[in-house]
C-alpha cells in the first residue's frame, strides 16, 4: 500500500499574515506538517488591538487569533520565541537561533516589521517607548498608570490611538506631528483640523508642524525638546514613526529584495520554494504595512504553496480609528488631481469626502459619521461607476442616497 509522504510547510513569524497562511494550508492540504515559528513567547494575536488592550477595552486573552488547542488540532506546530537566523535554500533547510535545522518544501516568509525610530539625539533613554508587541503595551501601561506625563511623538493612526489610550488611564499627553496636519496619510487638510479639534476637546494636547531637537535626561528621559528651544516635561516618551520590514533573513538568502520582499499575484518569491506576505512583501512596488492586505496576502500565500491557484490583485488602502470614540473611515485616493471630482461637505461635526475620477469612486473620508464605510469600501475595491450610475444627478448627496440602498 502506497503512502504518500505529507509535506513540510514552514512559515516564519505568526502575525496576521502567518496565521492566515496556516490556515489557508490546513484547509487546502489536511496532512500537510504545518510548523510556524514566532519569536515572542505568547500565542498569536491580533496586532492590530494593541490599543484597545492599552486602554482597557479589551482583556490580553481576548486579543489571542486562536485558542492553545487550535495549533496542534490544525497539525500546526507552533513554536514560542524563536527566530530563524538564516535559510539554506539548496538544501530548502531553515536555520534557527537554538542551532536547530528544519527541512521543508515550502518556505512562507512572514517575519513583519519593527518599529522605525528617528535618530533624534536620546532615543536609547530608558523610558523611551514603541508599541509593536503586547510586551510593548504591559510597559506602557506600567508607567501612565501612574497619572504620568507623556509625550507622544507621531500624530499618525498609531501615534494617536496610542495617546488616547494613554488618557484614559490618567495620564497628561501631548502629541507631537512633524508634517502640516494630523494623519497626512489617511486625511486632507480640512478633516484633519476637525479631527484635531475632536481630539483636543478630550484634554490631549496636539503640536502639528513641529520638530523634536532632542530627548533629555541623564538615564532616563526627563523631557522633549523641540526645534524652537522649547521643553516639554515627560514620565515617558513613545514613538510612533512607521515600520521597517524585516528583510534581513530574506536578504542573507539571496531572494529578491527592493523596500520589501518582492512578490508577483501568488506572493511567491525570485525562489520558487519560498513565499513571502504580510509586512515584510512588496507587490507591484507597493509594501502595505497594514492589517487587512497581510490577512489576505497570508491566506493566498497559503493556499498557492498549498496547490491551490490564488491571485492578490492590490488593496485600496483604508484605515479606521480605534479606541479614541471618533468614527472615522478613509480609503483610497482621498486628495483629487486636476482632472478629478471632489465632493465634500461638513455639517454637524460631520465630514464626508468623495473622490471620483471619470465618475469611478477611488477615495473617500467619512469623519464624525463612518455608518457607510463598508458600503463605501465595497464602492471603492470594486471601481463602481456612479457617473454611469447618476448621469448629470453626480452630487454628495445623490451619491450617498445610491449608497444607502
Amino acid at each position: 500500500m502506497n503512502t504518500i509522504t505529507p509535506k513540510k510547510y514552514v512559515i516564519v513569524g505568526a502575525g496576521i499574515a502567518g496565521v492566515s497562511a496556516a490556515e489557508a494550508i490546513h484547509k487546502s492540504d489536511p496532512q500537510a506538517e504545518i510548523t510556524l515559528i514566532s519569536n515572542e513567547d505568547s500565542l498569536p494575536y491580533f496586532r492590530m488591538n494593541l490599543t484597545r488592550y492599552l486602554a482597557g477595552e479589551v482583556e490580553a486573552k481576548a486579543l489571542d487569533l486562536h485558542i492553545p488547542a487550535w495549533y496542534p488540532e490544525n497539525h500546526v506546530d507552533l513554536r514560542l520565541s524563536s527566530s530563524a537566523v538564516d535559510i539554506l535554500p539548496e538544501e530548502k533547510t531553515l536555520l534557527l537561533s537554538d542551532g536547530s535545522r528544519l527541512q521543508y518544501d515550502l518556505l512562507i516568509l512572514t517575519a513583519g516589521a519593527h518599529p522605525f525610530v528617528p535618530p533624534i539625539p536620546g532615543a536609547e533613554l530608558a523610558g523611551v517607548q514603541t508599541v509593536r508587541t503586547i510586551h510593548d503595551a504591559d510597559c506602557v501601561l506600567d508607567v501612565c498608570r501612574r497619572h504620568a506625563r507623556v509625550v507622544c511623538i507621531g500624530g499618525g493612526l498609531l501615534g494617536l490611538e496610542v495617546a488616547g489610550a494613554i488618557a484614559r488611564h490618567g495620564a497628561e499627553v501631548t502629541v507631537l506631528e512633524s508634517l502640516s496636519w494630523l494623519l497626512p496619510r489617511q486625511l486632507d487638510q480640512r478633516a484633519s483640523q476637525i479631527l484635531q479639534s475632536k481630539i483636543e476637546a478630550m484634554g490631549i494636547d496636539v503640536r502639528a508642524a513641529v520638530k523634536t531637537e532632542a530627548l533629555l535626561g541623564t538615564d532616563k528621559v526627563t523631557g522633549v525638546r523641540l526645534s524652537g528651544g522649547e521643553e516639554l516635561p515627560a514620565d515617558m516618551v513613545v514613538i510612533s514613526a512607521g515600520v521597517v520590514p524585516n528583510l534581513e533573513l530574506a536578504r542573507k538568502a539571496g531572494l529578491q529584495v527592493n523596500r520589501g520582499v518582492v512578490v508577483d499575484d501568488s506572493m511567491r518569491t525570485s525562489d520558487p520554494a519560498i513565499f513571502a506576505a504580510g509586512d515584510i512583501a512588496e507587490h507591484n512596488g507597493r509594501v502595505y504595512g497594514l492589517w487587512v492586505p497581510a490577512k489576505k496576502q497570508g491566506e493566498i500565500a497559503g493556499l498557492t504553496a498549498a496547490g491551490k491557484p490564488a491571485s492578490f490583485g492590490g488593496d485600496a488602502p483604508s484605515a479606521r480609528l480605534k479606541v479614541l470614540g471618533i468614527d472615522l473611515f478613509s480609503i483610497g485616493q482621498f486628495s483629487p488631481e486636476e482632472a478629478d471630482l471632489h465632493l465634500a461637505e461638513e455639517k454637524d461635526g460631520v465630514y464626508t469626502s468623495f473622490v471620483l475620477r471619470e465618475g469611478v469612486m477611488i477615495g473617500a473620508i467619512l469623519l464624525g459619521d463612518a455608518s457607510l464605510a463598508g458600503k463605501v469600501k465595497a464602492a471603492v475595491d470594486r471601481g463602481r461607476n456612479f457617473g454611469a450610475e447618476l448621469g448629470q444627478n453626480l452630487t454628495l448627496e445623490a451619491i450617498l442616497q445610491a449608497l444607502k440602498h
